[in-house]
């Protein structure tokens, strides 16, 4: 859906802040509807309750899918008109008499041309004298290119010009004649060449920087304001998607509560950590699958395929992604296997009353699809039998059951631990690459992989260890508790070591130099550029200055010197020293810095995954047998409406209180933010990471005092031993019984 909600915001012409509601809707119905599943489903064969609940999720996904078939909708048009107008030359720059004034004002000259070099060539041919110093400014500022740019028209005629103005401005050439003819070939070009032309402008549009031209930035405007004007009048789809979403949020509470209760019943006690860690393992695949197929999605036109607009591609902000079809992958997929629950044999459930003494080696291997704990309580009519019970006496026993559960001070503490776990956790790790952009100078792209390496692989390596080591040292009781409390204090330290990794990047700097100008970068080089709706893409000039964007510094030419790696060089910029500036000549002290804070990133990925086993367990270990499914959904809704739901609201408000430069928006003059203090974002998120864990701490702490007869593994294995002996005797006796030629007892029926 992440990987989504973009596309969908541009066919069905949404805001995101409706959008971002509607992405909530699986976690509104998923908060009050887990607590009642997790124990009607548990009292019922677990199997066929979590293939409803995966079929209903699979169903949920094509859904979703479906409005783009239901209701078709055109892709939105850019107005290019502006554009267009600007791009073709009027009649009198093509005759042959154009003077060189009226070629100076047509914009894509303009654009390419600075006007410290048109005002004086033109003062030159007026008969005003020229300073040295002016003309070799003009000189240095300007570079010849021998390839031309993807993102700029006839280089060669440019250059060509350029030669000329040097000429002329050196007294070698005193006849406007051959520059005025270069000049009109270019217009002439742009009357041939109109479709390209516009292809490229697109494209510079489009491109992550920004540079001098207005022609380009005014499209750049163009597109933004696309965006501003969705008049959000889709209702058909946005309900069928909504209601999709709630279904899916119903169904995702099944496979969890219920199926890690069916697997403890299923498997011995002993086996179980590596169980769940190789569970905890695939599930942490789940959303990197999702963002690749998310990924291979948006690279197909959502009306596939058919081909896209001429000039389009998957990197143009109007580009709409084939969203649908990633729902369409994953619903199929998930119908097969969902089905397949509901043909699980029946397992022990016509055997679940009999005697404890009648045991048989098929019995022994049935699946145990029904809540044996909860057999055992009908058994003993424990609540009375359920076919007798009154709408009344169900609720009571309904409230009963949860009642227990919060009764346990272990299941508890374990709750609102991982309740200030994940408030921590969510927020933190949804706006580090924020962080790391902004704080450390990483390009979006390159954060984002770290994370997927670093993060998600170390925390998926810890989960493994974590259940390996529960099994391996049998951690049980208050040692399994305290280890839990080790991770969680280990994690802490780790957390904290990060508001000491500080550096001065050239982000940071920007903002620094910002504050006397109030964060206003134009000035008189740049100025008629349009550089307000640059984004920032801070590069420097030889002498070490930085600036917030190419736009900024003046820089009217950009030059791929590596396609692969889009190794970038900006020339021609009339703000910088020499003419050039790049990312390369930006110096930092951050190099080893963000290395060694991803070091830190890795290493806590590790510790917090090795503690989700046994702190697992200790949860699902503190409460009745009974009512571990319910255990399990009542944990769940907690850290739903306490942890998940407000953590991003939390760390956003914190992390726009360190903001210094706001960019525009549609509605206010405050959009998102682009520049931060370095320091004071650095310590508060850490510093509120780190205290919101501490409380974690204390939970953990809280939890080894009363986990002293806690059992996670023993308990079972010493029952099994019980059970083998009993049925070892009764088989010898069965069999000394039929040597002797006497009739075995039957079990009472």
């Amino acid at each position: 859906m992440v990987s989504a909600v973009q596309s969908i915001e541009r066919q069905f012409q949404i805001p995101s802040k409706l959008s971002g509601f509607i992405s909530s809707a699986s976690d509104i119905s998923y908060i009050p509807t887990v607590v009642f599943i997790s124990y009607f489903g548990g009292k019922g064969n677990r199997a066929k309750w979590i293939g409803a609940g995966c079929v209903l999720i699979a169903f949920a996904h094509i859904m979703t899918a479906t409005p783009n078939f239901i209701f078709p909708v055109k892709a939105p048009d850019l107005n290019l008109t502006k554009i267009e107008q600007q791009l073709n030359p009027s009649p009198n720059l093509l005759a042959e008499n154009v003077t060189l004034k009226e070629l100076f004002e047509f914009q894509p000259l303009k654009d390419r041309i600075p006007s410290k070099t048109r005002e004086i060539v033109l003062q030159k041919f007026n008969g005003h004298s020229i300073s040295e110093r002016a003309i070799e400014d003009m000189k240095l500022k300007y570079t010849n290119h021998s390839n031309n740019s993807p993102y700029t028209v006839d280089d060669e005629l440019i250059n060509e010009a350029m030669y000329h103005f040097e000429e002329i401005l050196h007294g070698n050439e005193n006849d406007p004649k051959n520059v005025i003819a270069i000049l009109r070939q270019f217009v002439v070009n742009r009357t041939k060449d109109h479709k390209n032309d516009l292809k490229t402008v697109r494209r510079a549009a489009i491109a992550h920087f920004a540079f001098c031209g207005k022609l380009v930035n005014d499209l750049r405007d163009t597109v933004d304001q696309l965006k501003c004007f969705r008049d959000g009048g889709n209702f058909g789809p946005l309900l069928i998607i909504f209601c999709a979403l709630l279904g899916l949020g119903i169904g995702r509470t099944m496979p969890w509560s219920l199926g890690i209760p069916l697997i403890d019943d299923n498997v011995k006690r002993k086996s179980m950590p590596v169980y769940f860690a190789g569970i905890s393992f695939i599930r942490i695949l789940g959303p990197i699958t999702g963002f690749l197929i998310g990924s291979f999605c948006n690279k197909l036109y959502f009306t596939a395929p058919a081909p896209p607009p001429a000039g389009l591609t998957p990197s143009d902000p109007t580009w709409i992604g084939a969203w649908w079809l990633g729902f369409l992958i994953i619903g199929f997929a998930n119908i097969i296997p969902s089905l397949a629950l509901f043909f699980f044999p029946t397992g022990d459930k016509s055997n679940k009353i009999v005697d404890s003494e009648v045991s048989t080696t098929k019995k022994r291997q049935s699946l145990k699809l029904f809540d044996r704990h909860k057999d055992e309580n009908k058994k003993n009519n424990i609540g009375g039998r359920e076919e007798d019970k009154t709408a009344s006496d169900k609720f009571k026993t309904f409230a009963t059951s949860y009642k227990e559960v919060v009764k346990s001070k272990v299941y508890m503490g374990s709750v609102i631990g991982r309740v200030m776990d994940v408030l921590a956790f969510k927020g933190y790790m949804f706006f580090l690459p924020k962080f790391l952009e902004n704080h450390f100078g990483l390009p979006q792209y390159k954060v984002q992989q770290y994370m997927a390496m670093f993060g998600v692989f170390g925390f998926a390596c810890g989960t493994l260890c974590g259940g390996l080591i529960t099994r391996k040292f049998k951690l049980n009781g208050r040692n399994a508790a305290f280890f839990v409390f080790a991770i969680s204090v280990a994690n802490t330290a780790v957390f904290f070591s990060k508001s000491f990794l500080g550096c001065h990047s050239v982000v940071n700097g920007i903002g620094r130099d910002g504050v006397a100008t109030n964060f206003n970068y134009t000035t008189s080089c740049n100025s008629e550029c349009g550089c307000h709706s640059a984004k920032l893409f801070p590069v420097c000039d030889s002498a070490g200055n930085a600036f917030y964007s190419p736009c900024h510094a003046g820089c009217r030419h950009v030059s791929v010197q590596d396609l692969e790696t889009q190794k970038l060089e900006f020339t021609n910029c009339d703000c910088a020293v020499n003419g050039i500036v790049k990312k390369e000549l930006c110096h930092d002290d951050c190099k080893i810095m963000w290395k060694v804070f991803f070091g830190t990133i890795i290493l806590g990925a590790f510790i917090a995954g090795t503690g989700v086993v046994p702190g697992m367990l200790i949860l699902l270990r503190s409460v009745p047998p009974s009512t571990r499914s319910q255990s399990l959904g009542l944990q769940g809704f907690l850290v739903s409406l306490f942890g998940t739901l407000p953590s991003p609201v939390l760390w956003g408000a914190l992390i726009d209180s360190a903001c210094l430069v706001w960019d525009r928006s549609c509605t206010s003059s405050r959009g998102a933010c682009a520049i931060y203090d370095p320091y004071i974002l650095r310590m508060r998120m850490h510093i509120v990471y780190v205290c919101i864990r501490l409380v974690s701490c204390l939970t953990d702490l809280y939890v080894w005092y009363y986990a002293k007869d806690l059992n996670i593994l023993e308990e079972e294995e010493e029952e099994d031993a019980k059970k083998t002996d009993i049925e070892k005797t009764e088989k010898d006796a069965a069999e000394v019984l039929e040597k002797d030629g006497a009739i075995p007892l039957q079990p009472l029926q």
